[in-house]
């Protein structure tokens, strides 16, 4: 019996061992032929990088290549380095919501591949996105971030591209000593590294600052300088840039056909790599040119092209910006799949091992009561108390089983609700989000026909702008919820001093509280402040202070305040609003989303309430409600004392 038992014993060995042999085999080779894959997707993604301001089509063709082939193989850090390379392209062309579709692919990739610097990259280029649309102040923490990252790599061209994001912040800002100083920076680190793309940059900045103080010899030597290295590099995008602010300075010297040869010139480089923006302005300074010298025939059929270009650029704009709510939900999707197709093979691994050790158990059993026919009646009592052993054995594994598979279906109800949520969640935000552009084209076609009166377009265009707003908070809310979920956003502490924060805020919404002529104090006391992230806490405020109005009639009230104990602070947004019922108010305290209307039609989800009590969770705080329909509403914010 004991023999028995030892040869079974090495036999189960031996075949582990073989098995963990072959495996070790199969990787390899596996891992040889996907490195030599690997590195052509590498080679395709850096001449796609060098292509991209010269030769766009050859740039998203390698890129195309690169993606099908990295998915192929399975690589992952390609796929994502081409879809941020993918992603710069169109931000050069002037398509923000393309470019933020594969950034958000991107991050996705690199946030669950735990790779810190390349999610600093793909950080950076948001940063950058957000520079182009103004939001300067979350632009500028964006950067800080990276450049902190950067920083501990020791990726030198990296910290260049943030500096000269930094000081074009601060020019437009019009904060010239500080911009000077960033680009003095970038250049210095440009120069010693020889890192052109960063020099040429940081010497067009500089020109750009000389052209605002108004020292166009010293603009000029900046821009030639720059365009020398664009010449050398063949980046047909800063030779349409210079070109353009060469333009710019004829114009002022009144050096008119020059002007009109450096303008030619720009569109020329512009078009041929489908830079909108820059395809715009040139046509612009054209435009102007035929006008200073009294020729509007050809004014006018360039007049033509410019409408042409921008009617080209909104489309495309507007078809990327429809498809972006549908790639995240096809992507999230896609992930359940994989983890639910994951928890029913790990189930199936699991029976196969329950089956496999039942049936090892059984035939062990078997040769042992064979043994004690041969034997003894005292043995096979010995033996059968054995068998009792094992039995017992085997029942604790099948309630371990069962355990396993109860925890297993609650993991997919957990998922399947998830997924429920977050279908919902997509779905209202879209509706959100298509509504207004739907709005807004009907609007335009009414005032453009000349359909309506002058004073009920005026009430048409006031609309629209309210729809703007608000379809720009929403989006403002979703990309701050998105980077939580993608890159699992951290709390960064600071003093916080809540009297300027609600004061910026009041400025930010002043407008509509003109329109509405609402009355709003600030009584929060100057002196205070908490330790908290400042960015988090002001997008709390903002959906409240923005709800309040929303749903606050005409010459109604809001106010701001602020109590302070031992243990926390407390902040209290109050209205003479509409007011909630008790169902709106479980509703929100549930997370469950819905549509309502404010006061002046504007739209209600109930997402911004879901994210400021997300943000205030995070802080370690809570977030209550306290309203009557017709009476107003009263939003109650606790935050324990923190120290820096």
């Amino acid at each position: 019996m004991h023999k028995s038992i030892i040869s079974f014993s090495i036999f189960s060995y031996m075949r582990i061992l073989i098995i963990l042999a072959l495996s070790v085999f199969l990787n390899q080779l596996y891992a040889q032929k996907s490195t030599g894959t690997a590195a052509v997707v590498d080679s395709l993604n850096q001449e796609a990088f060098a292509s991209k301001r010269s030769d766009i089509s050859k740039a998203l063709n390698l890129l195309i290549i690169a993606q099908n082939t990295a998915q192929q193989i399975d690589y992952q850090k390609g796929l994502a380095i081409a879809y941020l390379n993918e992603g710069g392209i169109y931000q050069q062309q002037g398509f923000n919501k393309r470019a933020l579709t594969d950034y958000y692919l991107s991050l996705d990739i690199f946030k669950r591949t735990k790779d810190t610097f390349n999610l600093a990259k793909v950080t950076q280029q948001i940063g950058n996105a957000l520079l182009l649309e103004g939001r300067y102040d979350t632009a500028v923490t964006v950067f800080n971030e990276c450049l902190s990252i950067f920083k501990q790599y020791n990726k030198e061209e990296e910290i260049v591209n943030v500096k000269n994001s930094l000081g074009l912040i601060q020019l437009y800002r019009n904060k010239p000593d500080s911009a000077v100083i960033l680009f003095d920076q970038a250049l210095n680190i440009s120069k010693k590294i020889k890192y052109s793309y960063g020099e040429k940059k940081a010497l067009y900045h500089l020109g750009k600052l000389a052209l605002n103080g108004k020292n166009l010899d010293l603009a000029v030597s900046f821009f030639n300088a720059s365009m020398e290295i664009d010449q050398k590099i063949n980046d047909r995008y800063g030779m349409a840039l210079n070109n353009l602010a060469l333009a710019e300075i004829a114009l002022k010297r009144g050096l008119l056909d020059d002007m009109y040869a450096l303008s030619k010139t720009s569109y020329d480089y512009a078009k041929s790599i489908n830079a909108y923006d820059l395809t715009y302005q040139s046509v612009a300074q054209i435009i102007n040119y035929y006008k200073k010298v009294n020729n509007p025939d050809k004014a006018i059929a360039w007049q033509d092209t410019i409408i042409a270009v921008t009617n080209q650029h909104r489309i495309k704009e507007n078809e990327y910006a429809s498809n972006f709510i549908d790639i995240i939900k096809n992507q999230q999707n896609l992930r359940l799949d994989k983890e639910n197709a994951f928890i029913r093979a790990q189930r199936a691994s699991d029976e196969q091992l329950f089956i496999l050790t039942v049936g090892t158990f059984i035939l062990i059993i078997l040769a042992v009561l064979v043994v004690m026919v041969f034997i003894n009646y005292q043995k096979q009592k010995h033996f059968s108390r054995e068998l009792r052993a094992k039995n017992i054995l085997i029942e604790a594994q099948i309630e371990e089983m069962g355990t396993l598979n109860k925890e297993i279906s609650y993991q997919n109800r957990m998922l399947e609700a998830d997924n429920k949520t977050k279908d919902k969640l997509l779905s209202i935000i879209s509706h959100d989000l298509r509504n207004p552009l739907v709005n807004t084209k009907g609007i335009l076609n009414l005032v453009n026909q000349g359909i309506v009166p002058e004073d009920q377009a005026k009430q048409l265009l006031l609309q629209l702008e309210t729809q703007y707003m608000g379809t720009t908070s929403l989006l403002d809310n979703l990309l701050f919820w998105l980077k939580g979920q993608m890159a699992g956003k951290n709390l960064d502490r600071s003093k916080v001093v809540i009297f300027q924060l609600v004061k910026g805020l009041e400025d930010e919404h002043r407008m509509l509280l003109e329109r509405k002529q609402i009355l709003f104090h600030n009584l929060v006391n100057p002196q205070m402040h908490i330790y908290a992230d400042k960015e988090m806490i002001r997008i709390v405020l903002r959906n409240l202070i923005s709800n309040a109005i929303k749903f606050t009639p005409e010459k109604g009230m809001i106010d701001i305040k602020t109590e302070q104990t031992e243990a926390e602070t407390i902040i209290l947004v109050e209205d003479t609003g509409i007011g909630m019922s008790d169902e709106t108010i479980q509703k929100v305290n549930a997370k469950q989303y819905y549509t309502t209307a404010g006061t002046s039609m504007e739209k209600g989800s109930g997402f911004g309430l879901m994210l400021c009590s997300d943000l205030i969770n995070r802080h370690d705080g809570s977030l209550t409600i306290e309203s009557m329909p017709g009476k107003g509403s009263r939003f109650v914010i606790k935050l324990p004392h923190m120290q820096a």
